[in-house]
């Protein structure tokens, strides 16, 4: 700790989970704050994922823009309506040509159709489908499929860490911003492998209810479960 003292900022990168085991730390948990946490949660539930929503409410309020996209949508919820989610991160194609490429996932947008026909949601009026993707082709097929229950955040598509097109980063990155928030408002969530849409789910109270992804290699919907609470796989939804 006294190495680091000195420094303002300090950044840390790992593919692994250490919160718990830095709450550990003698020297890290004589701190005040930190003894807020763990006064009210017990410290083998302070992990990434149950103190990302927490911290993100705290440090990210959003702006007056962003508060009136979102109104039409929550004006819905509050009237009966279920939101069912859906995030297609398809790779590399015409909207994002300089994305990576994700082979597995060419027949997400047609699988992810017959799942939600299997569940007869066009028979649902009172469902909403929100559905935000890194391609217009694959966002039109959806709307297509469901034209009126579709609700999409209208905008330029970009990737934030690609832009192709600077001119229209501004509005893009704006429509980022609020299909983030909306991700976390949803009843059930049917994504596709993404680190954006993962973190925005967190968001939601109960992070793991209807939770479903998209496994391209086997071209299935998988249900998903906690990995901090349950040790069984998760379930394949025929």
């Amino acid at each position: 700790m006294d190495t680091w003292a000195k420094y303002d900022d300090i950044e840390i990168y790992t593919n692994l989970d250490l919160v718990s085991d830095i709450f550990r730390n003698p020297r890290i948990r004589n701190n005040t704050i930190i003894d807020m946490f763990l006064l009210n949660v017990p410290l083998e539930k302070l992990t990434l994922h149950s103190l990302f929503p927490f911290l993100f409410e705290i440090l990210f309020q959003p702006s007056l823009e962003i508060i009136n996209a979102l109104q039409p949508i929550f004006q819905d919820i509050e009237n009966g309506y279920t939101l069912t989610c859906i995030h297609l991160r398809m790779g590399q194609n015409p909207s994002n040509p300089l994305d990576a490429s994700f082979g597995d996932r060419a027949s997400a947008v047609e699988d992810i159709i017959n799942f939600l026909n299997r569940t007869k949601l066009q028979k649902m009026r009172n469902t909403r489908v929100f559905v935000t993707s890194d391609s217009e082709q694959a966002l039109s097929k959806i709307v297509h499929q469901f034209p009126s229950q579709t609700v999409t955040i209208p905008g330029p598509i970009i990737h934030v860490d690609r832009p192709a097109n600077r001119i229209h980063l501004l509005h893009g990155f704006l429509k980022v911003v609020i299909d983030f928030y909306v991700l976390g408002e949803c009843d059930t969530s049917i994504l596709t492998a993404s680190g954006f849409s993962a973190l925005a789910n967190r968001r939601r109270i109960e992070p793991y209810q209807k939770l479903f992804k998209y496994d391209g290699s086997r071209r299935q919907i998988e249900r998903c479960h906690d990995i901090y609470e349950y040790a069984q796989p998760p379930k394949t939804v025929k």
